[in-house]
């Protein structure tokens, strides 16, 4: 398995999972401005978003107080949501809509996959302790 030793080259796990928690709580807290929220794909957008932003507080808590298990809702939306993303990307790709909301799936898919790691490395080392 891949691990990481640190987040961006230079932060330690525990801090770096503090920063992903916060910098997913305010992008998720973006998502609320650009969505429709007349339709129910608005709508059920918002509440995937909330849903997210509750497993980044909980990432959040569990970074702070060194609960290994308060990672886990995190770990499994974040995994859901990069298939997810994959999957739309895929999608978008062979209906030949590629735009720039292709784009910014992939560096998100992207984005998150690392965060996933960084994440997923702290919660392995919680376990030593």
């Amino acid at each position: 398995m891949i691990y990481s030793e640190n987040c961006c080259c230079c932060i330690e796990l525990k801090c770096g999972c503090i920063l992903i928690a916060i910098v997913e709580v305010l992008i998720r807290g973006l998502d609320r401005f650009f969505v429709d929220r007349d339709s129910i794909l608005g709508f059920l957008s918002l509440v995937v978003s909330g849903i997210y932003v509750i497993c980044c507080i909980f990432l959040l808590l569990g970074a702070v107080l060194g609960v290994r298990y308060f990672l886990l809702p995190y770990l499994s939306v974040s995994c859901l949501r990069f298939f997810i993303l994959v999957a739309e990307g895929v999608f978008v790709a062979t209906e030949g809509f590629v735009n720039e909301y292709l784009v910014f799936d992939v560096l998100q898919s992207l984005l998150g996959l690392y965060f996933w790691l960084v994440v997923f490395s702290y919660y392995d080392l919680l376990k030593d302790t």
